[in-house]
């Protein structure tokens, strides 16, 4: 179907317009270049999310040159390109099995065609089949155009996204199978792709004009500021996965002084996903709420030894020394401005629904949903592991408890979603591996 496409549409070129195909050819190789490029220079933006301009480029190509020029264009940005999200290792070709690079190029070519097949059905056309002179400095008209045919632009992304997300989804239904929540998840990334992708494809057609009307050395000189733009954010995610290393380190390091609270900070964190996933949360929350987990104890390295690994009840003065963790904690990570939020979760995870709990002085810190979702997932971790001066509960005692003090310590709704989702996976191997 591709190789269908090519001819017919170089050959299309060629006897219409009377062009070269050799006089094509070069443009196309500089898009599919920079595409390839582009590519290798995307970001992660979280663990959901990575950013990247060369659809910018493949869409300019399409509205340039037409359904082959775009398949091509794809085909290079997949093949071609060396990306890096953190992992540990850049990952190209050949460190990806093939049948992930597949995927990605076919669902990236299928996409594209997607889009021109949608753009000229709706009455758009390509460049190079108007009347405007390459190289002519006709920028200003070339935007009039595309301004016109906005309605079958916009349609066409929102297909691309579509079809595009569609077929990702499937992939992994066919890998792994459907997970709790997969549809509404599936259309909260449609929605984030489809803001994304019309912005990204404005870029191209901004992209098209200036290489069109001005020529190859615009376009380089017009991917200068983009190219600064994403070193300088590179710069600050390293910055803050720095701050996030140094503090697993703490994390780490306070689990070597308590052996109670080993494995604690990451089943909070299992267990936050799991109420934040039932109660619908963004992945933003949600990102919140797992830095926050993972740190709400951190204060604790401030306490004595010998109280946190006092084998009996705590005395009067004990409990009010170590009712200190959670201002400590807040203290200690204060200062770091990327933590703001989360800060106000640790400083109030011991404050229950009613305003009970401690410190007196976070009520108002508290009220927040995500401080009692880590209420409820600490205080359920810590009922179900064992301490030296009791058993662990079972996980139907716990729940009981939960339902017991739902409206006075715990938030009733936090509770209802907390149990729903344990239900839900507590026959799952994913469940199992919290209690490791």
């Amino acid at each position: 179907m591709l190789v269908f496409l090519s001819i017919r549409d170089f050959n299309y070129l060629s006897a219409t317009l009377g062009r070269r195909v050799a006089d094509i050819i070069p443009g196309i190789l500089f898009l599919s270049a920079l595409a390839a490029i582009a590519e290798s220079q995307s970001f992660a933006i979280d663990e959901n999310k990575a950013l990247s301009i060369a659809f910018a480029i493949s869409f300019s190509a399409l509205i340039i040159y037409g359904l082959a020029a775009a398949a091509w264009v794809a085909f290079c940005t997949v093949f071609f390109s060396v990306v890096d999200f953190g992992r540990g290792y850049k990952e190209h070709v050949f460190n990806t099995p093939l049948y992930k690079t597949l995927m990605n190029a076919s669902n990236y070519i299928i996409s594209v065609l997607a889009v021109g097949f949608v753009y000229k059905q709706l009455g758009g056309s390509f460049l190079i089949e108007l009347p405007f002179p390459e190289k002519s400095g006709q920028f200003g008209t070339i935007i009039i155009y595309f301004g016109q045919k906005m309605l079958p632009i916009l349609t066409g992304l929102v297909v691309y996204v579509l079809v595009n997300n569609l077929m990702i989804m499937f992939y992994f239904l066919a890998m792994s199978g459907a997970k709790p929540n997969s549809l509404r998840e599936w259309l909260r990334i449609f929605q984030w792709s489809v803001l994304s992708m019309i912005l990204i494809g404005l870029l191209g057609i901004v992209l098209a004009a200036i290489y069109w009307a001005f020529g190859i050395l615009s376009v380089i000189l017009f991917f200068g500021p983009f190219l600064m733009f994403r070193y300088a954010y590179a710069g600050f995610t390293s910055i803050q996965k720095g701050y996030i290393d140094t503090i697993k380190a703490f994390s780490a390091a306070l689990e070597a002084k308590d052996p109670y609270t080993i494995g604690h900070a990451r089943r909070v964190e299992k267990y936050c996903e799991i109420i934040a996933s039932e109660m619908n949360l963004s992945s933003n929350r949600t990102k919140v709420l797992k830095y926050a987990s993972l740190l709400h104890d951190i204060g604790k390295i401030g306490i004595r030894e010998s109280i946190l690994n006092k084998p009996d009840e705590l005395n009067d003065d004990e409990t009010l020394e170590i009712q200190k963790h959670p201002i400590i904690g807040a203290q200690m990570l204060g200062n770091i401005q990327f933590l703001k939020r989360e800060v106000k979760l640790i400083r109030a995870h011991h404050v229950y629904y009613d305003g009970s709990g401690y410190p007196e002085d976070a009520v108002d810190e508290a009220q927040l949903l995500e401080t009692q979702i880590l209420c409820v997932a600490d205080s359920f971790d810590a009922m179900t592991s064992d301490r030296a001066y009791r058993p662990a509960m079972s996980m139907e005692e716990a729940i009981d408890e939960l339902l017991r003090y739902s409206g006075t310590q715990f938030a009733p709704e936090v509770v209802t979603a907390f149990i729903r989702g344990l239900n839900k996976r507590k026959n799952r191997e994913e469940f199992q591996d919290i209690f490791k």
